[in-house]
């Protein structure tokens, strides 16, 4: 018992939608399906240490000085706006720590002064604080703004330091 299919066959490949349309006046020159072998350009530009994009690299220096600075300083060898603001960060903030480590020495051999060493040390150490604190509080926001913003913004003495090692 044989049927002729033929007439089912015709139903179905006129009757109700396409199962997949046809492209029709397609104009686009870029292929359907990305060739994961294909580098784009721009996000090979920038894309720095770890995969982050160099604004966020650039912002993490800062929030994180000097410490991974001097990491994503030596990890980053290509991105000059990275580079830029690792080498910025370690002279800033690597300053702001070598002084308070140097007033630190400072109270401490003071306090062997008989009498008035602990005054000394003291009064020493909480000038360094009021002045050392806000300012390195103001630069930490204003510079981890500027590099989260794109902004390759150098300070006066720091910066030049700075681009001098990118």
């Amino acid at each position: 018992m044989a049927t002729d299919n033929t007439d089912i066959d015709e139903q179905l490949s006129t009757s109700g939608p396409d199962p997949v349309p046809a492209e029709t006046g397609s104009t686009s020159t870029e292929p359907a399906v990305a060739d994961p072998d294909a580098e784009d350009s721009t996000a090979a530009e920038d894309a720095v240490v770890g995969g982050l994009s160099e604004n966020v690299a650039g912002a993490l220096v800062y929030l994180f000085a000097p410490f991974i600075a001097v990491l994503f300083y030596l990890l980053e060898d290509r991105n000059e706006f990275v580079r830029f603001h690792a080498a910025q960060s370690i002279v800033v903030f690597g300053g702001f720590f070598a002084v308070g480590m140097g007033v630190f020495m400072m109270g401490f051999v003071l306090e062997f002064l008989p009498f008035v060493g602990w005054m000394l040390s003291l009064a020493i150490s909480m000038l360094t604080f009021l002045v050392l604190a806000p300012l390195g509080f103001i630069l930490w926001v204003l510079l981890t703004y500027k590099a989260v913003t794109g902004e390759r913004y150098a300070l006066p003495v720091a910066g030049e330091i700075a681009e001098r090692y990118v």
